[in-house]
């Protein structure tokens, strides 16, 4: 287990850097996020980050595979994910002598920025779960979950900056704030609308899965 910590602190480390020095660009921070899962070796699963977790628990107790040592596991990667994504955002801060932040676009309300929050960190949780129906690479896997990020980033960062993940969004935020003394007031968006999200992408994913499953049953059962 502790190497799997590491490989979480490790990745959650290098993608709060990644954000907190290019402000968020797209292809920066997917493909910092599939870097950091292959330099990780997937040991852990490459979640990086604590809507993934989340989802995961509640995908594996649906599914009932959900034991004792697995949850403390993935609860001690929340843990691991939110100490290490402050180092990193830190590291960022101290190099580039700013960091960017996640703040609601001027010509938009906060309710708009959850929603479009919620909704791809729902998309991007089902991906993480379903890749792994779907594929037994996980070089592709990851690259599906890190395409997942910077097309998220694509579609709605001119309107929240593209966030999906609390620790990230806590992390960047509260450095920022330490630094500029601003925009931290929204900061709660980056952590309930990825977490609401990550329990929508959960629930669908188990629903898709159980379909997918129940498919290949039926196709065996043909054979």
């Amino acid at each position: 287990m502790i190497r799997r910590l590491l490989a979480e602190a490790a990745g959650t480390f290098l993608l709060a850097f990644a954000v907190g020095a290019c402000n968020s660009e797209p292809f920066a921070v997917g493909g910092s996020l599939w870097a950091a899962m292959i330099f990780t070796g997937f040991a852990s699963g490459a979640q990086f980050n604590p809507g993934v977790s989340v989802a995961l628990i509640i995908y594996k107790a649906l599914s009932r595979t959900l034991n004792k040592e697995s949850l403390v596991e993935l609860l001690l990667n929340i843990v691991v994910q939110i100490i290490f994504a402050l180092l990193g955002a830190l590291l960022a801060g101290s190099i580039v002598k700013y960091v960017s932040y996640f703040d609601v676009a001027e010509g938009y309300i906060a309710s708009e920025a959850f929603f479009a929050e919620m909704v791809y960190t729902a998309v991007l949780t089902g991906d993480a779960i379903m890749v792994g129906q779907l594929t037994n690479s996980n070089l592709i896997g990851g690259g599906v979950v890190a395409m997942s990020v910077a097309a998220g980033n694509w579609a709605i960062g001119k309107i929240t900056g593209g966030c999906f993940n609390p620790a990230i969004g806590f992390a960047i935020n509260i450095t920022n704030y330490a630094m500029n003394n601003d925009h931290f007031e929204n900061t709660w968006i980056y952590i309930f609308a990825p977490l609401l999200g990550a329990i929508i992408g959960s629930l669908l994913a188990f629903v898709f899965a159980s379909e997918l499953k129940g498919q290949r049953a039926s196709m065996e059962a043909k054979q």
